[in-house]
């Protein structure tokens, strides 16, 4: 068990948790400044900001909850949780750069062909065999942009593919 002097100390990884929850509120505030065009006066529903507000702000309290949980931590052996010894911090960087590049593309290709790259390149890189990869990219890139640009008519911008 942890002592308590232990709940006080401040490891890398608390630090790295803060930090990206830092970042993250930063980000969600700043959201309507960094989407261009943004179109101020559509609906919140429909609005740009509505997937990226969402997304931030359960990541930020997603950081939040994880630091809380890091401050009461059990030993490995009582914990039911996963071992993070065993990610593969390749893979998960090189998500991240799929993902930022993914960010960049949907405003200048459109939604759903970017959508479909992103999904496709991210089921290459984590090892899906090719027809996983391209039966999960063509069927939730097709039902998000369904979702999110027929349903709930959210602005993406108007980029020269689909």
């Amino acid at each position: 068990m942890n002592s308590a002097s232990d709940n006080l100390t401040w490891s890398w990884d608390k630090g790295l948790v803060l930090l990206l929850s830092l970042v993250a509120a930063a980000v969600l505030m700043a959201t309507p400044q960094l989407i261009t065009p943004y179109p101020a006066q559509a609906a919140w529903f429909e609005s740009a900001a509505f997937f990226p507000r969402v997304t931030l702000g359960l990541a930020c309290m997603a950081g939040l909850f994880e630091l809380y949980q890091r401050r009461n931590a059990l030993e490995l052996a009582d914990s039911d949780e996963l071992d993070s010894s065993a990610a593969n911090i390749r893979q998960a960087l090189g998500m991240l750069a799929l993902f930022g590049l993914y960010m960049l593309a949907v405003p200048w290709m459109g939604y759903l062909s970017s959508t479909w790259l992103f999904l496709t390149a991210s089921g290459a890189w984590l090892g899906l065999s090719r027809r996983a990869t391209l039966g999960l990219s063509v069927l939730l890139s097709l039902g998000m942009w369904v979702v999110f640009v027929k349903v709930l008519k959210v602005y993406f911008g108007h980029g020269w593919l689909i």
